[in-house]
């Protein structure tokens, strides 16, 4: 059989990733491609380089449009970050909705120009281009929904993102989600049929190596990811404080940045634990090899967490988790410990109890080897190139 030709939107990818889609849309990608799928990747790019981490096969090329556009952007950040001088005014869009259309326009004109069986987006600023493209070609359209502005947002929908989602929603052909929690977050929130939905989990390449961890007589507790409202940092730093007023030799670290770090580091100062916790800010790929070496403990407090694949990550390096019941990640890692993520006092009975029992944390890290096992990329883009076929057939 022919291989099946691809038009993909991303919007970023290794080593210009900020969170963790740009680790998704790399590992996806090379796992089609190595399965015989041929892609055209379409991303946005900053600044002066076009060097990309260009993945090792012949089946994927990538084309980079230059744009402002990245994660986590909304209208006020977008107009913060990029102050615009006279002549890049002229290039780019002066708002974000500007900017997504001028990435749009050039997105369609690349793909007027490609031979393709169907269009791949992943999330909300890629789906103009989808939309566009379905209609002059005909093609089917595929959306990769991995977080909503139900999630984002938390409560504070901005309207015009999510009828953009809502468009595009009822447009496509069908629909990924990266979990069955995301998968009822669409149908409920969005009014889509759960038929056109597919549900195809995030993986990691897992090397079926136990990790020996080093322990220290200190131990570590990690959040890691993305300062936001939705990732529920502020709930970690208040189980913090609840553990630390029964068990003084604990060293919470937070790594990661986000518009909420300043205001972390306040509420730590203020609940008097400023000495007892750690804030690294945004850690490149290495450094976070090495906080997950330390770790004896990962919290994941989200408050709406379509996927999590952090957890994956530290249930891989040895590290029990504790997981917010509000996440996708449990559905495939049976093994870790579930709190809601508003009950710190929970939250704080379990990091005390994890940490001093010793054996209860060895067991649970030895049944999550045995998930992981079954856990692959080669396995999640095989179920994506199912839905490839019954699109184009």
């Amino acid at each position: 059989m022919e291989s099946i030709k691809v038009l993909m939107f991303g919007w970023e990818f290794p080593p210009h990733s900020i969170g963790g889609l740009g680790k998704v849309t790399y590992n996806l990608s090379n796992a089609l491609a190595n399965l015989g799928t041929k892609i055209s990747l379409i991303l946005p790019i900053k600044g002066e380089s076009n060097n990309l981490k260009i993945i090792p096969t012949n089946f994927v090329s990538i084309k980079g449009i230059k744009s402002l556009l990245s994660p986590y952007l909304n209208e006020n950040t977008y107009q913060y970050q990029y102050l615009l001088c006279e002549e890049e005014a002229k290039i780019y869009g002066g708002n974000l909705k500007e900017e997504i259309n001028r990435f749009t326009k050039r997105g369609v004109k690349i793909a007027k120009c490609e031979k393709f069986d169907l269009i791949h987006c992943h999330d909300w600023m890629t789906f103009p281009a989808g939309m566009q493209i379905k209609e002059f070609s005909g093609k089917p359209l595929l959306l990769h929904v991995h977080t909503t502005e139900l999630d984002r947002s938390c409560g504070g929908c901005n309207p015009i993102i999510y009828n953009m989602e809502l468009n595009a929603f009822n447009k496509a052909d069908k629909i990924i989600a990266v979990s069955n929690y995301t998968k009822n977050k669409i149908a409920k929130g969005y009014n889509i049929s759960k038929d056109k939905i597919e549900v195809i989990h995030n993986a990691i390449e897992f090397d079926g190596i136990k990790k020996n961890k080093t322990y220290n007589r200190k131990k570590i507790v990690l959040y890691l990811g993305r300062l936001s409202m939705h990732k529920g940092p502020d709930y970690f730093v208040r189980a913090a404080k609840k553990v630390l007023d029964y068990e003084k030799n604990i060293l919470f670290v937070m790594a990661g940045g986000g518009e909420m770090l300043p205001e972390m580091i306040d509420l730590a100062c203020n609940i008097g634990i400023e000495d007892k916790i750690l804030f690294t800010g945004r850690l490149k790929d290495d450094e976070v090899k090495e906080i997950y070496k330390s770790a004896d403990l990962y919290v994941l407090p989200s408050v709406s967490e379509p996927f999590g694949i952090t957890v994956l990550e530290a249930a891989s390096n040895g590290i029990p988790v504790i997981v917010s019941k509000n996440s996708g990640v449990k559905e495939v890692l049976n093994n870790c410990f579930q709190v809601d993520f508003w009950d710190v006092e929970e939250t704080a009975n379990k990091i005390i109890s994890i940490l001093k029992y010793t054996p209860m944390s060895e067991e649970i890290i030895s049944n999550a080897y045995l998930e992981l096992e079954n856990i692959s990329w080669k396995k999640q883009a095989s179920h994506v190139i199912n839905i490839y076929k019954s699109l184009i057939n």
